[in-house]
């Protein structure tokens, strides 16, 4: 078999791998257009419908100590269902914020308080929030 051959067979096997993907062509374009349908209207019912929303961690921004035990902390949840864990020790109250948070609408224009109660009185330990690691301002009642 001569080079000329060899080439003749090469473009026979580009021609008809060329002739698949133009056969194939309108089909991947039509999945690829499908798919991107599907996925954008997918989003804009989870963003309208659904608030474009989903649980996470969120901020608690400062608290007011309302009694020796009772705690209400701003969060900016923007109405997302707060829940909040506490972890107590000694030295520190740790508390986490899950709610349902929304970043295309913005969460800090809407905070909300939630009121927490604590297992001992909270004296002289401080509020860390688990979100960012901060530690949180606590304000008493009667200085705001």
């Amino acid at each position: 078999m001569g080079a000329t051959d060899e080439i003749v067979d090469r473009r026979l096997e580009m021609n008809g791998l060329r002739g698949l993907l133009s056969d194939l062509g309108p089909l991947i374009i039509a999945v690829v257009v499908t798919a991107v349908v599907v996925f954008g209207i997918c989003f804009m019912v989870w963003h309208h419908f659904g608030g474009g929303a989903w649980r996470s961690g969120v901020s608690v921004i400062d608290a007011t100590l309302v009694s020796p035990q009772e705690l209400d902390l701003l969060v900016s949840s923007c109405g997302g269902a707060p829940q909040v864990f506490l972890w107590e020790t000694d030295d520190e109250v740790k508390v986490k914020v899950v709610a349902f948070s929304t970043p295309l609408r913005g969460s800090l224009l809407c905070a909300e308080v939630v009121t927490v109660y604590l297992q001992e009185p909270l004296r002289d330990r401080i509020v860390v929030d688990k979100h960012n690691g901060q530690v949180v301002t606590v304000w008493a009642a009667d200085a705001r």
